[in-house]
């Protein structure tokens, strides 16, 4: 009888055959990022206390990416000072955090895995250029750290190489500097565009020369008096994360000292104070944001600086010499005007409600504002793992997408008028802890967004839809899926995205 039907109805199968797979095509995963993402980092290490902090609250990450490179390096307040240059550069304090990691870490893979090995963490360490900025680059100047980049970027595996400058970055402009001189130019446009970049304020000339030497590699400048710190600056605090502690400076090191560096095992008792001129200062720096962003992979892509998350928010399109952050690398790098790169600055602007007290947060601070709560949450329960069993431990919730339960971020097309359902069905928590949703659309994120307020039917339900306006039609749409458990320890988030292309058709 099957057959018989079947026989008898070949056309209309076929058609709804068609039907089936394009309704399926429109709303497939077609853009993902599942691999992990590739990361070295260059850091000024043993010029300010903040460095060690990163670093530690960097290796509490290390099982989300695969850490490639960890490179000591000059910048803007570490440099040698002529006529009697002193060239420090301080490898051994990666050293010294590994070996805190290294007494954690048998407790760490109790809870999750992916874990890097503390030796394998001590064959990636490097020591770059030891002097400052464009004087330390050129013919028989490459270093340790120079050589490891070409090597990384050189590996056979074709996923991009996130190189983060958290110091001056002339350590990278040693390795194009000697990439170049030795490689045809089609060899050399391979090798940049394999290269994703973030200066964290340009402490040296050397990403100028970079941009403007090599003018289509992918590079984040994030400018001192505009970028967006994990911790505030003594001026200006942001929203209250770090309660039930007062409201200050200070306060935020008694968080510290109670969630991190106190009974929280070997790696957490090394995190250090930071004290500038007798002055409390704020907790982590900017430094954490550049690869905060590597922490939630299911929410931002790095390949994509203007979607947003934890990593901040930038441009859609490179600015035009967007000078570093100190004034006093200025002159220095004026030399190499023009250059372009993707930058943060007043055109980068969210406006975010807290929903804990109703302020409303509309500055350039404010990208990674929003994200602040859920950041120092997730990092107190990955603390507890130093030191914790699982079941004294909280973990973070799995979020899925309409069935996806990787950490794609979904690309999906509609019509306008057409409505999108949203689907959390199959999230889960490995506490088994009870979970809420929320669901929201950023509407600053990415080219073409739609700006206007679009109202999400029972934003908080698992299930839900979205209609899409009748004038959104040419824009994109970043729908922003949270997922958050209960867990009385610390309540934690995981994210999911899906960036819907608006079609007039």
């Amino acid at each position: 009888m099957l057959f018989d039907f079947l026989t008898k109805n070949k056309h209309m199968i076929r058609i709804i055959f068609v039907v089936i797979t394009f309704a399926l095509l429109a709303m497939k995963p077609l853009y993902g990022h599942t691999d992990k993402a590739r990361l070295i980092v260059m850091a000024d290490m043993g010029h300010d206390p903040d460095e060690e902090q990163q670093i530690i609250h960097l290796l509490m990450y290390s099982n989300e990416f695969d850490l490639e490179g960890l490179i000591a390096v000059t910048g803007r307040y570490f440099r040698p000072d002529p006529p009697n240059p002193v060239k420090i550069l301080m490898p051994e304090l990666f050293d010294y955090i590994i070996d805190g990691y290294e007494k954690v870490y048998p407790n760490l893979m109790k809870h999750a895995s992916g874990w890097k090995t503390p030796q394998y963490l001590r064959s990636i360490i490097a020591s770059g250029q030891a002097g400052n900025g464009m004087e330390d680059v050129g013919t028989g100047r490459s270093s340790e750290g120079s050589r490891l980049i070409i090597n990384a970027v050189l590996k056979d595996d074709p996923r991009p190489v996130y190189i983060v400058a958290n110091s001056g970055a002339n350590t990278l402009a040693q390795a194009l500097f000697d990439y170049r001189e030795h490689h045809t130019k089609e060899e050399v446009d391979a090798f940049v565009s394999k290269l994703r970049v973030y200066d964290n304020s340009g402490q040296d000339e050397s990403g100028a020369w970079i941009c403007h030497e090599f003018p289509d590699i992918f590079y984040i400048r994030a400018r001192v008096q505009n970028r967006c710190f994990g911790g505030p600056n003594n001026n200006n605090l942001g929203p209250h994360s770090w309660k039930p502690y007062e409201y200050s400076p200070i306060g935020q090191h008694q968080w510290a000292r109670e969630n991190i560096q106190t009974n929280h095992g070997a790696l957490g008792k090394i995190y250090p104070d930071r004290i500038v001129d007798g002055t409390w200062h704020y907790l982590g720096g900017g430094g954490i944001i550049p690869f905060a962003g590597l922490f939630v992979p299911g929410l931002s892509d790095i390949s994509q600086p203007s979607w947003g998350g934890w990593s901040g928010r930038y441009t859609v399109e490179k600015v035009l010499n967007p000078l570093s952050g100190f004034p006093i690398v200025h002159d220095s790098e004026k030399q190499y005007i023009p250059f372009k790169a993707y930058t943060d600055g007043d055109e980068v602007v969210d406006k975010w409600v807290n929903p804990e007290n109703g302020k409303t947060y509309h500055d350039i601070y404010t990208p990674v504002w929003r994200w602040r709560q859920a950041m120092w949450n997730d990092l107190k329960a990955r603390m507890d793992w130093c030191v914790e069993p699982w079941e004294k431990a909280n973990h973070r919730p799995v979020a899925v997408l309409n069935g996806d339960s990787t950490n794609n971020i979904i690309l999906a097309k509609a019509n306008y008028n057409e409505t999108i359902t949203l689907d959390a069905t199959g999230s889960w928590d490995p506490d088994n802890d009870n979970l809420s949703y929320y669901w929201w659309v950023y509407s600053e994120a990415g080219a073409r967004p739609y700006k206007k307020p679009i109202p999400i039917k029972n934003s908080s339900s698992v299930k839900t839809s979205l209609t899409i306006p009748e004038d959104a039609a040419g824009k994109k749409l970043h729908i922003i899926l949270e997922v958050k458990d209960d867990n009385k320890i610390v309540p934690l988030i995981d994210y999911r995205r899906m960036v819907v292309i608006v079609t007039n058709y």
